[in-house]
């Protein structure tokens, strides 16, 4: 029942239909971030009782560029018809069939993807037939980038990388706020989700050492996301030189064997010390107590001689 012809035919005799029957969009324009969901919606007039079975919907995506028409969701007669489905919305686009009843024909997408964006044909046959035009737009912002550092012979390789849509601008800066941009190697690739794949790529030389960072400026989005790295003397150390001189590695690990030890029989010998000077205090208390015993039994004893009985 649906298809391109009857979306044409349909446009050519609006102006004898649209003033018994009109579907008008909610909003004429969306947008929606990559893998999120979207609902779209039209209205058109419905009046008691409600008949679904004399209600036909077609959903169909025009893209941004190019003529091809792909069928989004088809409801016919009250029942669904996924027949005719584009492979790209298979799973994915539904009408929400509660809203029907209302006079809303509601579009759900869900996961999103960059190729959804286009003008969407609502088109509705119920007591009459009308059509309207909404534009989708999708983005995807850049929110994570991953900073990476690597030497690479005498110089440092600062690396970031980060995926989204549409295309962003890359600039690199130093701690002082020097534009570096001019030094930097950009490249992108398209992934299979139609994002932009961005890496950046700043060298360093030995000595410029600080802080450094890198933003991705979405123009079209007005959005701008940013990584930060440090750059420390040790990042510049050759690691050829380490494995030849192994004292530049051992000399600290054995500073820390030193330091470990060091501490571990201090620590003994303190626990020795306080041992002896507690086993010391009561010998000696014992002896006291010895001592003041034999003293009293002493003079008990010459008390007894000096008063015989």
């Amino acid at each position: 029942m649906f298809g391109p012809l009857l979306v044409v035919l349909l446009q050519i005799q609006l102006h004898l239909v649209s003033a018994l029957f009109t579907v008008e969009v909610l909003q004429p324009r969306y947008s929606a971030e990559h893998g999120s969901t979207v609902t779209m919606g039209c209205r058109f007039p419905v009046h008691n009782p409600f008949s679904l079975t004399n209600l036909s919907v077609l959903w169909q995506r025009k893209p941004s560029r190019g003529n091809e028409v792909k069928e989004v969701y088809k409801l016919s007669k009250g029942q669904e018809d996924l027949r005719q489905q584009h492979t790209d919305y298979q799973g994915r686009a539904t009408v929400v069939r509660n809203k029907l009843k209302m006079g809303l024909s509601m579009l759900c997408i869900n996961n999103v993807k960059i190729a959804d964006a286009g003008i969407y044909v609502c088109l509705v046959h119920y007591e009459g037939a009308d059509l309207k035009y909404i534009y989708l737009d999708v983005k995807a912002p850049y929110k994570k980038i991953h900073f990476q550092k690597r030497k690479e012979k005498a110089e440092l390789s600062l690396t970031c990388q980060s995926q989204g849509y549409p295309l962003a601008e890359v600039s690199w800066q130093n701690e002082e706020s020097t534009n570096l941009s001019g030094l930097a190697f950009t490249t992108h690739q398209i992934t299979e989700d139609g994002l932009f794949n961005i890496t950046s790529t700043l060298r360093v030389k030995p000595g410029n050492h600080g802080n450094y960072s890198c933003a991705f400026w979405n123009r079209e989005l007005n959005e701008n996301t940013s990584a930060h790295g440090a750059v420390l003397s040790l990042d510049f150390a050759d690691k050829s030189t380490m494995e030849k001189n192994p004292l530049i590695v051992l000399l600290p690990i054995c500073l820390l064997v030193v330091l470990v030890l060091t501490t571990f029989i201090f620590t003994k010998l303190r626990k020795k010390q306080f041992t002896n000077w507690y086993t010391q205090k009561g010998e000696r208390r014992r002896r006291n107590q010895l001592s003041r015993k034999e003293d009293l039994d002493l003079q008990t004893k010459n008390l007894n001689a000096a008063n015989p009985v």
